[in-house]
């Protein structure tokens, strides 16, 4: 008979009460249990204790394992729930300020760990069975009795007791109707029920794993029993990636547009050792194979180039370029566009394809990137455009959504209105325990509003301008969101230039913008000593990269256009914090790694199979946790001053992206004034802007209604003075205000 010992280290507990739960246990053991194993066993109350608990000599052991029934879980030097300790003995602890905070009866804890002792006392046991999200993949289940139904109880005696689940559990071809728990549980084998959760190790991945079925309670209840953060208890290998001492308390990201890693970064290589970044003494080279002029890496890269520099990079562009090697991005630039450009501005533009930026020509970024820590195996999450890696950022999926709208392919729009509906990490923030704050911060019409979980939410308390941001990086750290997304302008605006750094929009405004961002959060010492910011790009926008994209598996089932088994082509990427060295980290990123940090850090269900380690092997996309390893926060002084260059003309081309961006932009607008109320957004569309959505206006005004429509919806000054608007039957000017948009409308006069 296998004996538990069970010792009671409480000071609130009495032991008449332990000796009552202790007698419906093994009842519970005796007629509930042994019936369906075929083996059990009995507790036993045998000491009292009051003092610490050292697991390497368990005196108080008078069987064959022990329980403690400790008051708190704060003490150090537990490992474990039930664990052994170095000489075999095996052990566990109940302690009840965690059953309080998770709503649990104690009884029930008491009886989960003593069945679970009876069932694997030596924690060794595992049992071959199909992965629980894949069952075509085979992994080893822990014999663990009652974790798959957690939250499932029943009573004996006055007792309640925790429900355990029955051997057929635990076998893959169980008939029609079996019964895989005592209590009769919806439970699948090798499944949990809500609230549950079960571990196993994946000999692929050679990594111990739990499958929480995006069961946010589960996720909640094992963080509080391994104490993420605190330093409490862990179960065995279930340790979670993210250091228990990681002091950030804030992520800001902020992602800017369509350059590669050589492009920005590459001319580092000499300043940062270890960069793999462009070889000066042996540049890489692409041939032009019409021509068989070879175009070579040079360090001649412009801030912005001549309008018609619209370098390709939909999926079939960058297929063609990653061809050979790489050895087609000169031919793809010709193939796109030499017959609509002569041949000197060709040769001038496919030159500027292989081109990099010298060391020091982006002062802003390259100050920073020698700085703090360059990420130099970041690579976009798919080898296509703008959209699709932008959603990768914010859900780990695009839904199979590979193209960019097309204006000069009306059957596209409709993409426009695409339902995205995805879950997004801003769900999971919002579903988190605690619920953890997020913003999005933009000067310009945010792509966000794309994702259909977002964008019920656009213009409310969720998003801010980049004033707003300066505003909240000066305040109190503690009142700065969690999660804040940058969005830059992708279009020139009365609130600025375009920022995002699109070609050919002047690289240095967005230098300028990484300089606000940086310089904003810098200056208040709280936030800094709290903060990881992340700065990154979309996708490579047709420049050259001399690293090979490595593969990756898809993160869900769309995959009819295209398998998603190829990350795209590198893009610069800088973890920039007090707690981060000054160097390089070749770890294999996408942008899902942003949110397997967050869903990592914060306990939170992952979204998608690219950042689950449990099922994507070698392929799963990186952690960056570890590179938060300092034990201190610096306290050297970075400072970054943008270049002082001659203003740029407007050499923006109104391509498709801007234009599907604009036209959903007023979709939206047009729309917002039945959807204010239904949404509990603020003031309902300003009168006349809505309607003037539906005439055909020059491109600057059409931008200048979005703006003061976005200005009038957050209480915002619009930037210009006055700002005419045409509709059909009225006209409107808004004149800005100190604090909102007041709006004087004129009547039409009428025809004659």
């Amino acid at each position: 008979m296998f004996q538990i010992s069970v010792v009671n280290g409480s000071a609130t507990l009495s032991d008449r009460e332990l000796q009552r739960v202790i007698r419906a246990i093994n009842r519970q053991i005796a007629e509930d249990f042994e019936p369906f194993w075929a083996f059990g066993g009995r507790l036993r109350l045998d000491g009292s204790t009051r003092g610490p608990v050292d697991s390497r000599q368990l005196g108080q052991l008078r069987g064959d394992a022990i329980l403690y029934v400790l008051d708190s879980a704060t003490s150090a030097g537990y490992l474990g729930f039930h664990d052994r300790n170095q000489s075999g003995v095996p052990f566990g602890f109940v302690f009840l300020d965690l059953c309080k905070q998770l709503g649990d009866e104690w009884s029930t804890t008491l009886s989960h760990e003593a069945l679970e002792l009876i069932g694997d006392p030596q924690c060794n046991l595992l049992v071959q069975g199909p992965h629980p999200r894949y069952p075509d993949r085979t992994v080893y289940h822990y014999f663990e009795m009652c974790d798959a139904v957690q939250t499932v109880t029943y009573t004996l005696d006055g007792v309640v007791l925790s429900d355990f689940v029955l051997p057929a559990y635990f076998t893959a071809d169980t008939g029609q109707g079996a019964r895989t728990s005592f209590c009769s549980a919806p439970l699948a084998p090798f499944n949990v029920t809500p609230g549950g959760y079960i571990g196993f190790f994946d000999p692929k991945s050679k990594a111990a794993d739990q499958y929480f079925a995006n069961d946010p309670i589960a996720q909640q209840r094992q963080k509080v029993k391994t104490g993420v953060g605190i330093g409490r208890v862990a179960r065995r290998g279930l340790q979670t990636a993210t250091p228990v001492s990681d002091p950030i308390r804030h992520v800001v990201v902020l992602m800017l547009e369509n350059r590669s890693f050589d492009h920005m970064l590459g001319g580092l290589t000499g300043s940062i050792p270890g960069l793999n970044g462009v070889s000066p003494n042996d540049p890489r080279t692409n041939v032009d194979a019409t021509t068989n002029k070879a175009y070579a890496q040079t360090a001649n890269a412009k801030l912005w180039i001549d309008a018609n520099f619209a370098p390709p990079h939909e999926l079939p562009d960058v297929t063609f370029q990653l061809g050979d090697q790489g050895a087609h991005f000169v031919d793809s630039y010709r193939r796109a566009l030499g017959s609509k450009l002569d041949a000197a501005t060709l040769d001038a533009h496919q030159q500027q394809i292989m081109a990099y930026f010298a060391d020091g020509d982006l002062p802003v970024l390259h100050t920073l990137a020698k700085s703090f820590t360059v990420c130099d195996r970041w690579f976009s999450s798919l080898p296509g455009p703008t959209w699709p890696n932008r959603f990768f950022v914010h859900s780990a999926t695009c839904l199979g959504v590979v193209d960019m709208p097309s204006t000069s392919s009306p059957s596209t729009l409709p993409g426009l209105l695409t339902n995205y509906n995805q879950d997004t990490i801003y769900d999971r923030l919002d579903a988190a325990q605690p619920k953890r704050s997020w913003k999005i911060f933009h000067d310009g019409f945010p792509q966000t509003a794309l994702l259909a979980h977002v964008r019920e939410r656009i213009l409310s308390e969720p998003y801010a301008t980049m004033a707003d941001f300066a505003t909240a990086c000066q305040g109190s750290e503690a009142a700065f969101p969690a999660y804040a997304f940058i969005e830059p302008r992708y279009f020139k605006s009365s609130n600025g230039p375009e920022n995002d750094q699109h070609p050919p929009a002047n690289a240095n405004d967005g230098e300028l913008l990484i300089a606000q961002v940086y310089n904003a959060i810098r200056a208040n010492a709280d936030l800094w000593n709290s903060t990881l910011l992340v700065i990154t790009w979309d996708e490579h926008g047709g420049f050259y990269d001399h690293v090979m994209p490595p593969a990756t598996i898809a993160p869900d089932n769309h995959t009819d256009h295209f398998n998603f088994q190829q990350l795209g082509v590198r893009v610069p990427t800088l973890l920039v914090s007090p707690w981060v060295a000054a160097g390089v980290d070749h770890t294999v990123y996408d942008h899902s790694s942003i949110l397997r940090y967050l869903c990592e850090k914060w306990g939170m269900p992952y979204l998608g199979a690219r950042m689950d380690p449990g099922i994507a092997d070698s392929k799963v996309c990186g952690n960056f946790a570890s590179q938060i390893k300092l034990t201190q926060p610096r306290t050297d002084l970075v400072t970054v001053t943008p270049k002082a260059v001659p203003a740029q003309p407007n050499l923006s081309p109104w391509d498709s992206a801007r234009e599907s961006l604009l036209k959903f932009a007023e979709t939206v607008m047009g729309s917002s004034g039945s959807a204010a109320a239904a949404q509990g957004m603020r003031a309902a569309a300003v009168p006349g802007l809505a309607a003037a959505a539906n005439v055909d206006l020059p491109v600057p005004e059409r931008i200048q209604n979005v703006d003061a429509w976005l200005a009038a919806r957050t209480g915002r000054a619009v930037v210009s003075t006055s700002v005419p608007v045409k509709a059909a039957s009225q006209a409107a000017t808004v004149d800005a205000g100190p604090a909102l948009v007041k709006i004087t409308r004129k009547r039409a006069p009428r025809k004659q």
